[in-house]
């Protein structure tokens, strides 16, 4: 800390200016309150209190606090993180520590130095928030946040007496604009490099889809509109039935929950090349899940070295999806799983616990034994079931017990969501000893018009049931089809009651219904933030090496050096020419440049104009010093003023070179009587 006999001779120059102390302060607010959702009510707590002191500071009102005031507050401020809740090594523990030594070095800030570190601390502050969320609003949140907290260093270099708040906001903002353009070259042509050190992220964001199910688990997240993730075909898009995103496979049952079984290796298997049946390619932008399973058609291949496939055909990513995360697959719906059932598996998806739901198994064994145990004639048996008794199909289903649930499902409510029927069909033929399993992912999706991509929201959460048949390996049978049919032709809407509509949220049926104004604006919306996804977020090493492959050919350090030079010279040179440009002569009254000529010549001999002198007075002053007579320059004055002074009249070519003639002879009688 400086003595205060240097900072008593730096004087002014060491102080903060006034209305630049006030703008640090309000940029440092805007800085900080997108925290305000993700940090502990003690760390909160903490920096308004250092805000209020700093405030009463301004005002005057309060000194700077004591040190044993500042050493409370530093216990205060680590007591705060520590209750909080987070991990010690989070992000949310780092972020925590940032923003508490940000409003400690508030409260204490004394002279320039000291505000020019809380500025650099809020420009880190302003990147740390895109750990937490990368949106396009949170990129204009931060973008006006920046252009704050470059004001306030505007200001911090002004006199006292000049700073002047809005004039600082525009050449902060001038200043942010002109950098763009070189940003925006680094940003595309820059190699992509990890980081030398990372910490846990944050673990808000979820898919809603978990490693265990229990019936009613869907139907909650159902009532959800928060996107789960985007799709992009290359190809026309398939029918909605068709659209079953496959994500995890649920084939151990206990106390009626089902979950993920023993997990097996994955592998990068390659495409047949033999194969001559229908192919579907598209790309996947799937939103932050903190896990890394991944969604997409049966049966999927990935086009990607960091995503890989299970045993059970699903898409896994090597790292948790921490982000938006791009991905390109290509299905092949033809294509058997398994042709050949493992024991392992076999045994596996046979598996159920002893003397759990007695009824739906005598039940499902006496329906096998009447449909001459033919696995596919059982199959339809147990679907003719679904469509002839009252079975219903619901958001809202009763709560069912954890023991016996299927049977209490089955024969007492007979009202539930998908994971109902799927969990009762699976376990009624894993009684009789077929291999089926629960799968779990979404169904369908909405095409955006503006983007022309489907848009798969939470609450087309789906489960199905697979079924292994000889000589057809997998087989999708989705017992939903039968008790609502249009759920799976139409979507979850048009499958939905009265009861359930009102149950959902106002922006829900929005998404779901045809709300006119509203639902396009929606869809713009999601149009441009898929588009954020693709051209920033989703710019990885790999799509950043096809983007530049296809615009330098083969990489090379000498190419991608060069492309970053010229890149960089044309973003400067657009700047230079825009500030040159704003610094270009005002473009004058033609007959303003007459005068201003005029004048030019006759102050080579003596005769100046006045800055505040019209030029008509200006004439007749130096006509009269040249003793000249007035009726010698009234037309000239006359014309002139005609020209100059009326808004409606016309300015042809010929009165302005008539108006010119008439002034260079009257500078030739000027000059010849100023000379005698």
């Amino acid at each position: 800390m400086d003595s205060p006999k240097v900072n008593e001779a730096l004087g002014v120059a060491y102080q903060i200016p006034r209305n630049s102390l006030a703008l640090l302060m309000i940029a440092q607010i805007v800085v900080v309150l997108p925290y305000f959702m993700q940090l502990s009510p003690w760390i909160i707590a903490v920096g308004l209190f250092c805000g209020y002191w700093r405030m009463g500071v301004y005002q005057g009102r309060w000194d700077h606090p004591r040190r044993w005031i500042k050493a409370l507050l530093v216990i205060a401020s680590f007591a705060g993180v520590a209750v909080s809740g987070v991990s010690a090594y989070s992000l949310e523990a780092a972020a925590s520590v940032l923003i508490l030594a940000f409003a400690l070095k508030l409260i204490e800030m004394k002279g320039r130095r000291d505000a020019y570190l809380v500025i650099f601390l809020g420009y880190f502050i302003i990147a740390t928030q895109f750990l937490f969320d990368q949106s396009i609003l949170v990129a204009i949140y931060e973008l006006i946040a920046t252009i704050m907290v470059t004001a306030a260093m505007v200001g911090m270099n002004q006199l006292h007496t000049r700073v002047r708040p809005l004039a600082s906001l525009r050449l902060a903002g001038s200043l942010v604009v002109q950098a763009l353009p070189f940003a925006i070259v680094l940003f595309l042509f820059f190699p992509r490099i990890a980081p030398l050190w990372t910490v846990p992220l944050p673990m808000g964001a979820t898919t809603g889809i978990s490693d265990h199910m229990t019936p009613g688990d869907i139907a909650r997240l159902a009532q959800s509109d928060e996107l789960a993730f985007r799709v992009v075909f290359r190809d026309p898009v398939p029918a909605n039935k068709d659209l079953y995103w496959r994500g995890l496979v649920y084939s151990d049952f206990k106390s009626g929950t089902w979950s993920l079984g023993p997990q097996f290796k994955p592998s990068h298997p390659r495409l047949d090349e033999n194969y001559s049946g229908e192919e579907i390619r598209y790309e996947v932008l799937l939103e932050p899940t903190m896990s890394n399973w991944l969604f997409a058609l049966d049966t999927a291949t990935a086009e990607a070295s960091n995503v890989a496939r299970t045993l059970d055909y699903r898409l896994v990513a090597d790292d948790p999806v921490m982000s938006v995360f791009r991905y390109e697959v290509v299905s092949r719906p033809g294509e058997l799983m398994d042709d050949r059932l493992i024991p392992v598996i076999r045994v596996r998806e046979k598996k159920l616990p002893e003397g759990d739901n007695p009824r739906i198994r005598a039940f499902a064994q006496a329906l096998y034994i009447d449909s001459g145990k033919d696995v596919a004639t059982f199959i339809d048996a147990v679907l003719r079931h679904i469509r002839q008794e009252l079975f219903s199909y619901t958001l809202q289903p009763p709560t069912l017990q954890r023991e016996h649930s299927i049977d209490e499902f089955w024969f007492d409510t007979r009202a539930g969501f998908c994971t109902h029927y799927a969990g009762a069909f699976v376990f009624m033929l894993r009684s009789v000893g077929i291999p089926t399993r629960m799968v779990g992912g979404y169904q369908g999706g909405e095409i955006n018009p503006i983007g022309n991509h489907l848009v798969v929201r939470q609450y087309d959460a789906h489960a199905w049931a697979e079924v292994w048949m000889a000589g057809r390996g997998w087989t999708r049978v989705d017992p939903t089809a039968a008790v609502a049919p249009e759920r799976i032709e139409l979507g979850l809407n048009a499958a939905l009651s009265l009861t359930d509509r009102a149950a959902l949220s106002l922006f829900t049926s929005v998404r779901m219904g045809d709300w006119g104004f509203l639902g396009r604006f929606l869809d713009w919306t999601d149009s441009l933030e898929h588009r954020w996804n693709l051209w920033v977020i989703g710019y990885d090493t790999r799509f950043q090496a096809g983007f530049l492959e296809n615009l330098l050919g083969e990489l090379t350090p000498t190419r991608i050096g060069l492309a970053i030079l010229l890149g960089g010279s044309t973003s400067v040179g657009l700047v230079a020419i825009a500030l040159f440009w704003r610094r270009r002569p005002v473009h004058r009254h033609p007959v303003e440049r007459l005068i201003r000529r005029f004048g030019d010549r006759l102050a080579g001999f003596g005769y100046p104009r006045v800055a505040s002198e019209p030029p008509g007075a200006f004439i007749r002053r130096v006509a009269e010093e040249a003793g000249l007579e007035a009726t010698q320059v009234d037309n000239v004055v006359a014309e002139l003023n005609t020209l100059l002074y009326n808004p409606s009249g016309t300015r042809s070519g010929t009165e302005i070179r008539q108006l010119r003639g008439q002034l260079r002879r009257l500078q030739f009688r000027l000059a010849f009587s100023l000379s005698h």
